[in-house]
This record gives structure tokens, C-alpha cells and sequence, in this order.
């Protein structure tokens, strides 16, 4: 609903810190490479395909185009295209095709999608359970072993930037927990565009199903898919809790790296100083990336909130499955870069500490609780008027939402009619509500879900409204913190 705006705010914070202090503390500053022809000249805008929807959804991407603003005083700047490829399940190969076709600047995508390409080099870094942790993503960077990855992309047309740390892939179940290797078979489970990872699931017994985006949720829904892997920070941002509430949280089945791509020719008709605030901006976000990427924390409490339940597999579980993906190795070793490589991550990862275990709470364990759906029930007539309510800026800094870009005091208004709303956080669609007791729930059209409050009124008819759980956190405090006050 329209309060996911505040809640990806919410779920900025930790980055905007962190750029934060980049811009002032980084050593990469735009004065390390001069322009030949001397000084900056006009500001370059670059057009930057992004096959998904936010890029809050990729720190360390995030943190990139931001970097590139800040190093360069703003005389160069990154312009995101969100969506490139509509969600089509090629999008990420169109991205890498439009790049070498000189239909967009920079892009980034998955190393996953790479081997649909024909392109083998970056095999290694998804190899099933594998890279399990945020440091070892970071170490696997740091030691070099992406840089020499990179340089196959010349075969594709496109020029490599960096690599970047991205969230670790867990199997997250529709209606229980995928924690054992019998939870696998029969199951047709979903995924991104990747031949290694399509090949890990059906070593499993399950049956890969290549979904994205609204796809996916449609996926759940229709019961065409039981399963699909995904990060923490995406699952909770695109409010998966509702539809898929159960994660095995220490099971990491690969992570999700992410490779910046350039253009040759955009790139080459860059100056000197613009190429080296790219080049800058890309190494500082490689150098970072893990520490941006590890949102498995505040993701997990929130996704808590939402509907989430998440449980361990045991030792004996965990050796099972990897015991499972042998064949899955001997394919990807036969190829001899891909078992050196496979070989210097094994070793890496006998001298890196592993990452600290997730903390999980009782109440975030066993059975989800039953999710408000779209209320059926009668609407009481007496609720029928006008409401307003107002966020004040204490109250956004109170909730921890410093959005310098907000603009407040934020006035809210919602019209509550027989059963129909329209306006406030609940989207331009409108939607229903339904009473029951002292309980509302609200079905939001745009959002294509419902949340559920209990609710009392003064005498003036103004309510004052609690939120059920499971709810966002985001919605919360953006549809429900304030009283609503009766105008009409």
C-alpha cells in the first residue's frame, strides 16, 4: 500500500549512513584524476539499467550511484531505469544485450545469469552452499578472484566495473518449511535465470520454475510454484512475509553478486577524470559491499513483524543437502577456471570466520500466524465520513525515519464509504474494508493485501486504531500511528 514508501525510507537508513560517511571519509575523492583537457567541464548524465524495481533493493548497486554524484560533485550523475526488460524472465540478459548494443549507458545484473550466456567464468561464485556468508563474499573480492572473472565479459560486449557482495539466497517455503533434503522433491520451486542454480534444484528432486517480480507472487498464489529462493532484504521490502512466511534462515543456497557493466564505447568517450570517478565509485563500493549487503538482522525483525517464521536445519540436514549437490560439482569442475576458482573459495572460506548466527526469537518460530485477507464482512454505516491525520517530522524522527528528501508535517486523508475506501496510504486504487467486532480490516487494491487493526472512537467519531500482527512495520507507522480524526 501506499505506506511502503515510508517503509523503504525506513529500511534506507542503514545505507544513508553509511554514504554518509563515505563522502567524507573515503580517499577515493574526485581530485585523484584530472581531465586532460583541464577541469570538469558540463555535468555528464549516465543511463543505468536496472532489471528490477528499486535499487534500494541492491545496497551495494545503491551505494555505487551515489558514490559516483558524490566523488564528482555532482558533474557526474547515474540515472536508473527501473525495470528494464518489464520483468520478462530475460530481463537480466537484456540488459547485458542493450549494453553491448549501445541501447543504455551502465547496467547491472546477477553473475548468476551469465552462464545462459555462455559465458562460464563467474560459475563459481554461485556454486550451491558454496559462498555461505557475507565475509567470505568480501574476501572472495578483496583477494582479486572477481577482477580475473570479469575480463570474459569482452566476449559479451560490455565492460566490467566491479563485483559486488549482494544478500545469501535462502529457500523460503509457502505453506511450511523447506528444511530437510525430503522437504525437495516434487516441489517446483522458484528461481532467477541461472543454468548452475536451475541445475542445484533439480539435484535436490525439486523442479526449477523461472519466476520474478509480480510473476513470482502470481506463482504463490496460483500454486504453480511451493518454494523459491531469495535474500532477507528483498523478501521483507517486497512484503513476501504475507504470501511465504517460512524461511530456513541457515541454509544459504548461494549468494546473489552482482556485476556493474559499462558500455566500451560510452565508457571510452568519458574523459580521463570522469572514467576515474567511475572507476573510484565502483572499487569503494566492491571494497564495501559486504558490510552493505549484510541487512539479515533488521531484515529478519521485520519480516518478524510481518508474518515471517523462519526455522534451522539441523547439522545432519545441512550435510544431507550438501552431500546432494556432488553432481552439481563434478559438472561445473569439469570446466578447469571453474575448479581453480572453486579451489581458492574453498580455501579462503577455511581462513575466513563465519558470520554471527542469526539471533531469532520465539515468537518468530513455528507456525505463521493467519494473515488478514480481504474482509467480507459487514462495514458499519457509523464509520462512513472523511479522515485526516498528520506526521509531523518529530514523528518521523521518533519512528527512525530521517529521510532528508520527505517533506513534512505529511497530511494524510482517507474517505471510509459502505464498505469502500479511497485516499491515504492504502494506494490511488482504493479498496475495502470490512468490521468485525471491534477489528477493521483493510484490503488495499494496489498492494493486493490486507491489514487488520482493532479500533476505538471519541465522541467526535475520530478513530484510534492499533495494528493486529503480523504487520510491516512501514505500514504501521505510516497508515495507523496517528489518530484519524473525523473532518466530515
Amino acid at each position: 500500500m501506499g505506506g511502503m514508501k515510508s517503509r523503504r525510507r525506513l529500511a534506507e537508513l542503514a545505507l544513508v549512513a553509511i554514504a554518509a560517511f563515505a563522502a567524507t571519509g573515503c580517499s577515493g575523492g574526485g581530485g585523484v584524476h584530472e581531465d586532460k583537457a583541464g577541469g570538469t567541464g558540463t555535468p555528464v548524465a549516465l543511463r543505468m539499467a536496472n532489471p528490477y524495481g528499486e535499487l534500494n533493493q541492491v545496497p551495494a548497486v545503491d551505494y555505487f550511484v551515489k558514490r559516483v554524484s558524490d566523488i564528482s560533485g555532482g558533474n557526474l550523475r547515474i540515472e536508473v531505469v527501473n525495470g528494464w526488460g518489464n520483468y520478462t524472465p530475460g530481463a537480466e540478459q537484456r540488459v547485458v544485450r542493450d549494453l553491448a548494443a549501445s541501447k543504455v549507458d551502465l547496467g547491472w545484473v546477477g553473475t548468476r545469469v551469465f552462464d545462459t550466456m555462455g559465458l562460464k567464468s563467474f560459475q563459481a561464485l554461485t556454486a550451491p552452499m558454496l559462498i555461505d556468508s557475507y565475509a567470505l563474499q568480501q574476501a572472495v573480492i578483496d583477494a582479486g578472484l572477481t577482477s580475473h572473472m570479469m575480463k570474459g565479459l569482452d566476449d559479451l560486449g560490455v565492460a566490467g566495473l566491479a563485483v559486488l557482495a549482494d544478500g545469501l539466497r535462502k529457500p523460503i517455503g509457502v505453506t511450511k518449511p523447506i528444511l530437510r533434503r525430503g522437504d525437495w522433491p516434487g516441489i517446483a520451486f522458484g528461481t532467477l535465470a541461472s543454468r548452475g542454480q536451475a541445475n542445484a534444484i533439480r539435484a535436490l528432486g525439486a523442479t526449477p520454475v523461472h519466476v520474478l517480480g509480480p510473476e513470482r507472487q502470481q506463482a504463490i498464489e496460483d500454486g504453480r510454484i511451493q518454494g523459491f529462493e531469495m535474500n532477507l532484504w528483498v523478501y521483507q521490502l517486497n512484503v513476501l512475509p504475507r504470501h511465504a512466511p517460512y524461511v530456513t534462515v541457515n541454509v544459504n543456497l548461494w549468494p546473489q553478486m552482482d556485476v556493474l557493466l559499462a558500455n566500451p564505447d560510452r565508457l571510452a568517450s568519458l574523459s580521463t577524470q570522469q572514467r576515474g570517478w567511475l572507476e573510484d565509485a565502483a572499487r569503494d563500493a566492491a571494497a564495501r559491499s559486504g558490510v552493505l549487503a549484510d541487512q539479515d538482522a533488521k531484515a529478519l525483525r521485520d519480516a518478524c513483524a510481518a508474518g515471517a517464521r523462519f526455522s534451522e536445519a539441523s547439522a545432519a540436514d545441512r550435510t544431507a543437502l550438501e552431500a546432494a549437490f556432488a553432481p552439481v560439482y563434478g559438472d561445473l569442475e569439469r570446466d578447469a577456471a571453474t575448479r581453480a576458482y572453486i579451489g581458492r573459495i574453498r580455501a579462503l572460506k577455511t581462513s575466513t570466520p563465519p558470520d554471527p548466527s542469526p539471533v531469532i526469537t520465539p515468537d518468530c518460530t513455528g507456525k505463521a500466524p493467519k494473515q488478514a485477507t480481504a474482509g467480507s464482512g459487514p462495514a458499519d454505516a457509523d464509520l462512513n465520513g472523511t479522515y485526516r491525520y498528520v506526521i509531523t517530522k518529530q514523528d518521523a524522527e521518533k519512528a527512525g525515519d530521517n529521510d532528508p528528501e520527505a517533506v513534512y508535517p505529511s497530511i494524510t486523508t482517507i474517505t471510509l464509504n459502505d464498505g469502500h475506501l479511497q485516499g491515504g496510504c492504502f494506494g490511488s486504487g482504493g479498496g475495502t474494508y470490512s468490521v468485525d467486532g471491534n477489528q477493521i480490516t483493510f484490503y488495499s487494491v494496489d498492494a493486493g493485501y490486507s491489514s487488520k487493526v482493532t479500533f476505538t472512537r471519541d465522541d467526535h467519531g475520530s478513530l484510534y486504531l492499533t495494528p493486529v500482527p503480523p504487520m510491516d512495520p512501514g505500514d504501521a507507522f505510516t497508515c495507523f500511528s496517528k489518530p484519524w480524526i473525523k473532518i466530515a
